[in-house]
């Protein structure tokens, strides 16, 4: 079976192209920079260089191509159309499905379908649902928790200053899930021919989790304080935009976080089938830990620094 897999070098993609380098399986990745793929990866698989934006690279790397793994890499933070810029990779995937006549198509969406209005990316990916879905091939939408993952952004704030911090009240519990379970979701998929028509598939790890109850787990398997403190929408935005963040960006994640607290999860609700195994404990060992360790000797050097400038300055006073 021929496979074209999507941004093999994020976080689910890379997974899922290394569980396919089996004998049954013949694996094509279409990417913008090769460079990115590690020398083995490229050995083993035969490489498009191009974006999944271009509707005819990616008709040509559709080619014989039995299953497509459909993943739009995130938008930048400068970005000024979050909605647009899922609804551009559908347009151009939508018509290279259907000129291709590729058979089966796994995406990667989100949560909330039909009940979130608007959710910043999250509704970027219901819109491509939703243009994907008139492509004529059969299509499963993985439609997932809040992925670990996103916390390895707030790294430095924890290891600086212990503190997880989004405009979300700390007491609401959603669904979370790592990427390797998102991955292991879409290989089942991937590898069976026995499956047509359109359907949603709810990914949403082994429970659902506030984000106390989230700090909580991180504080004990890091070994030390990590606390969470709800930040207003405004303070949110302005630290988004100082790193760089268009206000546009910064709006829509604010947008996402306001729906998620409305309860925007339950559209899927939880089954037996949607419970994945990773635990947040697991990841923050294995994923978090080792960068929070790196993070935080630098931290401290740079106090050091700063203290030993302020005594030989009286402290800038």
């Amino acid at each position: 079976m021929k496979i074209l897999v999507t941004t093999p070098t994020g976080n689910i993609g890379r997974q899922v192209v290394r569980e396919l380098l089996a004998p049954e399986f013949s694996v094509r990745v279409i990417v913008r920079d090769p460079s990115r793929l590690p020398e083995e990866i490229r050995r083993q698989t035969e490489v498009v260089h191009g974006s999944t934006d271009d509707a005819t690279t990616l008709r040509r790397a559709l080619d014989g191509v039995e299953a497509l793994f459909w993943c739009v890499p995130g938008e930048s933070l400068q970005a000024t159309d979050v909605r647009g810029h899922y609804e551009r990779f559908a347009r151009a995937g939508g018509q290279a499905i259907r000129e291709a006549g590729t058979r089966r198509v796994v995406t990667i969406s989100a949560g909330g379908k039909g009940l979130a209005r608007k959710a910043g990316p999250i509704s970027g990916l219901h819109a491509m649902e939703d243009i994907l879905n008139e492509s004529g091939a059969a299509i499963r939408h993985l439609r997932c928790g809040a992925f670990m993952e996103n916390f390895l952004r707030e790294a430095q704030a924890i290891a600086g200053r212990g503190v997880l911090s989004y405009p979300m009240p700390g007491h609401l519990a959603i669904p979370m899930v790592a990427a390797t379970d998102i991955a292991d979701t879409a290989l089942r998929w991937l590898a069976r021919r026995d499956w047509k028509g359109i359907a949603g598939v709810a990914v949403h790890g082994p429970e659902d989790l506030s984000h106390g109850q989230a700090t909580a787990v991180m504080e004990r398997v890091l070994e030390r304080t990590v606390r969470y403190q709800e930040s207003s929408a405004n303070r949110y935005v302005q630290s988004l935009v100082g790193c760089g963040a268009s206000a546009e960006y910064a709006r829509s994640r604010v947008e996402m976080f306001a729906e998620l607290a409305e309860g925007i999860s339950r559209a899927e609700p939880r089954t037996v089938e949607s419970t994945t195994p990773t635990a947040l404990a697991a990841w923050t060992e294995s994923a978090l830990r080792p960068v929070v360790e790196t993070i935080a000797p630098q931290l401290n050097r740079d106090v050091a620094s700063a203290c030993s400038c302020d005594a030989q300055t009286g402290g800038g006073s």
